[in-house]
């Protein structure tokens, strides 16, 4: 949103409005995007809420598992992937092994039962939760008041009028306030994707090492098989590195801020500088050099075609 729009106030309202919690604040940041701009928030709905909005998700997916894990490999084997295939297997192999074992041994040494990360955002939320009036209303369900607001929270159910425990999985600081009516450890009403047991379970399996070939034990009826290699015709050229990029994603042309043309920038230009022609473009004042010989613009008095001339 800040890249397309180039503006920063928009794409805080945006992000206000992804993160929102319950549908009133969504429609209040929604309706300020749109007295603000009006072409932004055209866009933010005709890209569909259920995208990017944390309200409207319909699986509660985002914050506790990441979407983009084919981009995250992808950028780890950017150089790999000009290897051979079977050393990039085993650049690949090396790699997972590496990141099981870091994070297993990284699991083993956490103190708590919920993991670092989930620990010290409970413990923020329970330094909110001081000046919280909370009054029973059976064993489980609580009433809760703060700052002139009334929230209902559930124990038994995992729930809160201000939808952050039923949707992060964590205790929110009014849940946190009624544990502590009830001496209950906080750590009992956190969901197990954040406990220390379920990171370890993630990665107790071994990624072990095939060996060498010549120690498999290859049945005879693969070994008899004959695999041929693919009919397949080389493209002319040299193959492509980057990605192909997606129709949505907007292409940007980089232009040279000392002489004004594209295709490359201002380190690396080896053109003369533009004059200011009008207000339309404006030439930095590190550009606008001017030689102290002929006194023109564009030019200084090392490369001025006049210096001969006045030595003489």
């Amino acid at each position: 949103m800040k890249k397309r729009f180039h503006r920063k106030d928009v794409a805080d309202i945006m992000v206000n409005a992804a993160r929102s919690y319950s549908e009133i604040q969504y429609d209040r940041h929604m309706e300020e995007l749109r007295r603000l701009h009006k072409g932004a928030y055209d866009y933010a709905i005709d890209a569909g809420p259920h995208k990017w909005s944390r309200v409207h998700c319909p699986q509660r997916r985002y914050k506790l598992m990441t979407t983009n894990v084919a981009k995250c490999i992808n950028s780890c084997l950017k150089f790999a992937r000009q290897l051979p295939l079977i050393t990039l297997a085993k650049f690949i192999l090396n790699m997972l092994q590496k990141w099981f074992y870091d994070r297993h041994a990284n699991a083993q040494s956490m103190r708590h039962r919920l993991t670092d990360a989930a620990y010290l955002f409970i413990l923020k939320r329970v330094e909110k939760c001081g000046y919280i009036t909370v009054n029973p209303v059976d064993w489980n369900i609580f009433s809760v008041k703060h700052k002139g607001k009334q929230w209902t929270v559930d124990l038994a159910r995992k729930t809160c009028t201000c939808n952050k425990f039923q949707m992060d999985f964590l205790p929110c600081k009014h849940a946190l306030a009624a544990a502590r009516e009830r001496n209950l450890d906080f750590t009992s009403l956190c969901a197990d994707y954040y406990k220390r047991e379920t990171l370890i379970d993630a990665y107790s399996v071994p990624i072990m090492h095939v060996g060498h070939p010549a120690s498999w034990v290859v049945p005879f009826d693969i070994a008899s098989r004959v695999v041929l290699n693919p009919k397949a015709k080389r493209q002319s050229g040299r193959p492509m590195e980057g990605r192909h990029t997606s129709s949505s994603e907007r292409t940007t042309t980089q232009s040279c801020r000392r002489c004004g043309q594209p295709g490359h920038n201002s380190k690396r230009c080896s053109n003369s500088p533009m004059v200011n022609e009008g207000p339309s473009r404006i030439v930095p004042k590190e550009y606008r050099c001017k030689c102290s010989i002929c006194h023109k613009i564009g030019h200084n008095k090392q490369t001025c075609p006049e210096k001969d001339c006045t030595m003489e």
